[in-house]
This record gives C-alpha cells, structure tokens and sequence, in this order.
C-alpha cells in the first residue's frame, strides 16, 4: 500500500516539525479526504478511533513504502511485534478523497488507547 492518511501533526497546514518534513521529501500530496471515525485531542496531537462521523485530514503517496513506513511507525509509537504496547496502530482503510469524491484504500494511524478522558474534536478537524 502506497497511500498514507494523515490527521494530525504530520499535515502540511500544521506547524512544520522534522516528521512533517520528512513526509514532504518521501511522499508526493494527494490531497484532501475524509474517513470515518472519531477525533480526539490526546495533547499537541490528534488520536483517530473507529466510529460514526467524519474525520478530515490528507493523503499522501509514498514513493518508496518499505523504507518510509518503519521511520513513520517509530513516529506514531506503532510497534507491528508489540500491538497491546502500542499507542497507535496501522490499518488499511477506505477515504473519500474530498475534490473529486474517489474512494482510496490508505493506510491510516489508529488511536490505541482509551478516549474516554480526552476532549472529542467534534469538527473532524485537527487545529493544533
């Protein structure tokens, strides 16, 4: 899988950080999408669960996914031999890509933790 999904502190209208940065110099932009699910504000950054509503955020194609994605992984504290440890974890899901309504399977950064105790971001929309 080539597409990557991104929600959070790893899209180019957040404040620029070297993550962001590196997806910007390994991925080309697709544009924007929206995926199913909740929001949540877990701290400086977003946390995405399944769920009914919509989550808007961007899509990237990787150029070269076997070398990008374990740089990623140690980003989202996603550990594929340790998934209870994990404070997110890797899926592949269907977006809707917003300009022209085309359905995507990407790769996406799911929130592994409780969310009962962090604030719902109710727009879909991360700000940080």
């Amino acid at each position: 899988m080539s597409l990557l999904f991104v929600y959070g502190t790893l899209m180019k209208k957040c404040k620029p950080n070297e993550w962001s940065a590196y997806l910007q110099e390994n991925a080309t932009y697709v544009g924007e999408a929206s995926v199913k699910g909740k929001l949540y504000r877990i701290d400086f950054y977003p946390g995405l669960v399944k769920g009914e509503g919509t989550v808007y955020g961007e899509v990237y194609k990787l150029h070269e996914p076997a070398l990008i994605l374990p740089t990623l992984d140690e980003y989202e504290d996603y550990r594929p031999d340790a998934l209870t440890d994990s404070l997110y974890l890797r899926e592949n899901t269907e977006v809707t890509l917003l300009h022209n309504g085309e359905k995507k399977k990407c790769l996406i950064y799911y929130f592994n933790r409780p969310t009962d105790t962090y604030p719902e971001i109710t727009s879909g929309r991360f700000t940080p």
